[in-house]
């Protein structure tokens, strides 16, 4: 009986080997979800419960009608303050109904894209919140909203302001995101605020667009003004440093032919033969607007041998040469187009002009009178 039953399992093994069975991938990624070509994806657009949060005691989330909306009835009203103890506080949604979207290539031509108003009458120049491409793994590409560069506006404010975040900016490493795969946009707040915001959504987006739009916001910036004075008489020790005693240099407003001049007297081989003015009280001085049709006068008076150097600083630690000096035979007038001055290859920020500043280079002794900005 033994050997009847190991040969009817001898049997049965040898008739399987005539079975062949078919490869199958066990994983290969998601089945591709076609995502739309044209048009915006929509993550919040005018209706409650197309979004979720997770707020806990930082703050609340709700949809209203207490504003006006950017578009439709209802907008988003968040506040929150980290401050008050919660570990994480945040909200989203998906944009393809929860389906996982290959964004590899779609990205380097479209963008996140909301709007935003403060509440109350505050203004405000950032919004604290992170964007977050979350692929179904919980991985994700985190990418702060720096609305120095995204927004299309100078400000925050009570109005609507748009917001456009190119998704070619957000950072892809594959350790830890899986971009052909997202699942959603998450937002996670940081520090604490309190906006409206509306028409969430990720829109067809170009880089042409976006330098237009950076266009736009520059020439919103406000302009200077073409007449500025910059050495104003018996301000002096107001406006300028450099003036206190030193071996290195004498520098002080004197009397000279009955008129107010500075007077400057400097070692070439001392790191201190060097002073600087600031003629808007030490805040930032404008100058956007105004390089094109002004000009930097003033009268100089300097002794013989004497070599010096003018530059204009702002509060970014750029710098531009003016003028470089040396003796002259009595007073000279001197004139300089900004316009001739290497302002763009400086890097120079025009609305935060922080100074200008003097600098000697041999032994001398100069004067200086009528410093000021003036139309051409």
């Amino acid at each position: 009986m033994t050997k009847l039953k190991i040969f009817i399992l001898l049997f049965v093994a040898s008739g399987c080997g005539s079975i062949q069975f078919e490869q199958q991938s066990l994983y290969d990624r998601y089945e591709e979800i076609s995502i739309k070509e044209k048009g915006p994806m929509v993550i919040y657009q005018d209706a409650a419960g197309t979004m979720w949060n997770e707020l806990a005691e930082c703050g609340d989330f709700e949809i209203t009608n207490e504003v006006s909306a950017f578009s439709g009835n209802n907008c988003i009203k968040i506040e929150w303050n980290k401050g008050r103890g919660c570990e994480w506080a945040g909200f989203g949604n998906s944009f393809n109904n929860w389906n996982p979207i290959d964004l590899s290539e779609a990205r380097h031509k479209k963008a996140l894209s909301f709007y935003v108003r403060s509440i109350g009458s505050d203004t405000v120049k950032s919004i604290p919140i992170v964007a977050n491409l979350e692929d179904f793994g919980g991985g994700g590409s985190y990418y702060f909203i720096d609305a120095n560069k995204y927004l299309n506006g100078l400000q925050i404010d009570s109005t609507w302001k748009q917001i456009i975040v190119p998704l070619w900016d957000f950072p892809v490493n594959e350790e830890e995101v899986d971009i052909y795969s997202i699942k959603q946009m998450k937002f996670q707040l940081e520090g604490a605020g309190a906006f409206y915001l509306d028409e969430i959504s990720i829109i067809d987006y170009s880089k042409e667009q976006y330098n237009q739009m950076r266009e736009n916001v520059e020439l919103m910036k406000p302009k200077g003004n073409v007449n500025q004075t910059i050495y104003r008489k018996n301000r002096f020790l107001n406006d300028a440093w450099g003036y206190e005693n030193n071996d290195c240099q004498d520098l002080k407003e004197v009397e000279k032919e009955g008129n107010k001049v500075i007077y400057w007297k400097y070692k070439a081989d001392c790191s201190w033969s060097q002073w600087g003015i600031n003629w808007n009280d030490w805040y930032q001085i404008n100058l956007r607007g105004v390089i094109d049709q002004a000009k930097i006068s003033f009268r100089v008076k300097a002794g013989k041998g004497s070599q010096f150097q003018i530059s204009l600083e702002d509060y970014r630690g750029h710098s531009v040469k003016v003028y470089e000096g040396k003796e002259t035979n009595g007073w000279q007038e001197v004139e300089i187009p900004l316009s001739k001055i290497n302002i763009t290859q400086s890097g120079l920020v025009l609305d935060q002009i922080k100074q200008l500043k003097f600098q000697g280079s041999s032994d001398g002794e100069v004067y200086f009178d009528n410093i000021k900005i003036t139309k051409k």
